[in-house]
């Protein structure tokens, strides 16, 4: 049984197949490990190569230049040693096994294992420093998988093999002496680090007790964190999707080393791959719920769990996954190529009530609608959010995370304001305390209606997040998008005693251009457009009951942030009114392009008081009418 996912000969031939089939990040680990050697590194999770940051020689592990506790946590989860793993398989220079020695040697060094340190401050997911739980899980995983692809060097002689099993031991009685909560992700990484120490160290007396320790604590963490639609329970797109790569590593280690997991254990992991196709747009990327990056293709966890699972179904419904070559090797990869490029893929609409999730297809529209709780401190104040692409083209997107440094910018990717849906008196629908907590009361949505017809996805949900303010003011949504005729209505209806500043936002893809048109408050359109394609997006606005006389249309400057520590400008269409009393807001989305005549809207009517909304509009030389009121839509 082995130690490892894959033996010397299976890494020499996925370094080869690395290098010619992924040329790009092959020379990003040649260049990482070249920066290593000078003992310079870039900024965590920001895959940044034009900023390198020298960290001194020796070494020092807690030098921090920012303000941002990640940086320290990120430096010491020495993910950089993978990268000199791999340019020694590509390149057999000896300095980058010589810069692992050191690196390794001046950790431990520096870091001695802590003594008497207190459970609960142990256990603090948010201790700073290098023995934090998380970074102790995710250490030894970089060190044990470096030594392994530099495991022929001679260099990694009997004198340093003893050191190394030195300190993977001392990893590994921290993690068992100290354990974080199962009901939170780090619980993961924490358990998935000594699985993998249980397995490499398998001659120490102790390696039976790590397994069964990781294994058990492991299965709490899928009964904990997987909900009852095998979604990972911070409703986060970013971390469910990485909880597919932390729970399914082990469970491959475990079949290879000889002590596989339950069938069950298996079974949760195959859940969890509905919620990560259904978040993955027509572009491939993934709608970026709560703490998120913009840029993230959930296609290549498909990829990683179905070789996990030799499942050839999921296998085929997935993409580009270097991270699955590293795991199951050259050959199994290559049949992950090959089913990929035989597969048609065609994605369907699909829902999750009982979590909050809508995700509704046709033929030229994709539309996420969040009718979901936050999830906890990951979570962003975004009850009825929506993300909406027509055409192949993001016209409404989600923002990403930018940061977990507290500060104005991590407020404000998190803010009900960075989000498209409705904002009052410019609060948060959850009181923000600080970057890793929400105050209360928290925010719930409640969905009353889904429809999904031959002619439109419907949604109608609500949230109570301003039924808290001294005035308490409610807030309900609908979301019609037509299938054979192509519009889209959000209609957010307003109740409040006294008076209110409504503001409802619409963030717009970084490469969209913006053009408003004011007559007068009745009035008002947005033109949004792209310079490399025909798509258009026409926006009518129209507001009833008292504060409709001021409604303003305006373009305001909004971000989004790719990946993490990254940042750039994108215009937001905003619409702002004072309210009192019953009040309707309605946005009439007519997307159109060369192929594809525009609706023309012929007659539009809010009702507040009934909660009612009509639309009469021309298409294709027909007329039409939508009724929606609180039980029915009626579509002619």
């Amino acid at each position: 049984m082995s130690d490892f996912y894959l033996s010397a000969d299976e890494l020499q031939q996925a370094a080869l197949y690395y290098q010619e089939h992924f040329p790009e990040e092959a020379r990003n680990s040649v260049t990482i490990a070249n920066r290593a050697i000078l003992n310079e590194f870039i900024v965590p999770y920001t895959n940044d190569l034009t900023n390198w940051i020298p960290l001194g020689t020796p070494v020092d592990w807690l030098h921090n230049p920012t303000n941002d506790l990640e940086f320290t946590w990120g430096i010491n989860r020495h993910w950089h040693m993978l990268d000199l793993g791999k340019a020694y398989l590509m390149k057999g220079n000896p300095l980058y096994v010589t810069t692992f020695i050191d690196h390794y040697r001046t950790w431990r060094d520096q870091n001695p294992v802590p003594v008497h340190l207190a459970y609960d401050e142990a256990v603090f997911f948010q201790k700073p420093g290098p023995w934090r739980l998380l970074e102790t899980g995710l250490r030894v995983q970089s060190w044990i998988a470096a030594y392994k692809y530099m495991e022929t060097s001679p260099q990694l002689d009997d004198t340093f093999r003893a050191e190394f099993l030195q300190g993977l031991e001392e990893h590994a009685e921290f993690l068992t002496h100290y354990l974080g909560s199962t009901e939170i992700n780090h619980a993961i990484m924490h358990m998935q680090g000594l699985f993998m120490i249980a397995a490499f160290y398998k001659e120490h007396p102790r390696s039976p007790f790590w397994r069964q320790v990781a294994t058990e604590r492991l299965e709490l963490c899928l009964l904990h964190q997987l909900n009852e639609e095998g979604i990972q329970v911070e409703l986060n797109t970013h971390y469910h999707n990485a909880s597919i790569e932390m729970f399914g590593t082990p469970y491959l280690l475990a079949g290879i080393s000889g002590h596989p997991f339950s069938a069950w254990y298996g079974e949760c992991l195959r859940n969890m791959a509905a919620f990560t196709e259904a978040m993955i747009r027509p572009d491939h990327q993934s709608t970026g719920i709560g703490d998120s990056d913009w840029l993230s293709d959930g296609r290549q966890r498909l990829t990683l769990l179905g070789a996990i699972l030799g499942d050839e179904d999921l296998m085929a419904r997935g993409t580009d996954s270097s991270e699955c070559l590293w795991l199951v090797g050259a050959a199994k990869y290559e049949q992950c190529v090959r089913l990929q490029a035989g597969a048609s893929r065609s994605l369907t609409s699909r829902i999750f009530p009982q979590t909050g999730y809508y995700v509704m297809r046709d033929e030229q529209q994709y539309l996420f609608f969040d009718a979901a709780s936050m999830g906890g401190a990951h979570g962003h104040a975004d009850a009825l959010n929506i993300e909406w692409m027509w055409n192949n083209r993001l016209f409404f997107t989600d923002t990403g995370r930018y940061t977990y440094e507290e500060g104005q910018w991590r407020h404000y990717f998190k803010s009900t304001r960075a989000h498209n849906t409705i904002t009052i008196d410019g609060t948060d629908q959850t009181p923000y305390v600080s970057t890793q907590q929400w105050g209360e009361p928290e925010a719930e949505a409640t969905t009353h209606r889904y429809e999904s017809h031959a002619n439109y996805h419907f949604m109608d949900a609500s949230q109570d997040g301003y039924t808290h303010l001294p005035d308490p003011v409610s807030h309900r949504r609908w979301v019609l998008a037509g299938k054979s005729v192509p519009l889209l209505l959000v209609v957010d209806w307003l109740d409040a005693e006294k008076t209110h500043t409504l503001e409802q936002r619409f963030h717009l893809h970084p490469d969209a251009r913006l053009v408003l048109r004011k007559e007068d408050c009745a009035k008002q359109r947005a033109g949004i457009r792209f310079d490399d394609s025909s798509t258009k997006l026409c926006i009518k606005f129209l507001m009833a009951g008292e504060g409709s006389e001021t409604f303003e249309l305006t373009e305001q400057v909004g971000w989004v942030s790719e990946i993490y520590g990254s940042k750039s400008e994108t215009s937001v269409v905003q619409g702002k009114a004072e309210f009192s009393g019953k009040v309707g807001v309605v946005a009439i989305g007519l997307p159109a392009d060369e192929t594809e005549e525009a609706v023309k809207v012929t007659g539009c009517a809010l009702e507040p008081e009934q909660m009612k909304f009509t639309l009469d509009y021309e298409y294709r030389g027909q007329e039409g009418r939508i009724v929606i009121d609180e039980h029915q839509v009626d579509w002619k």
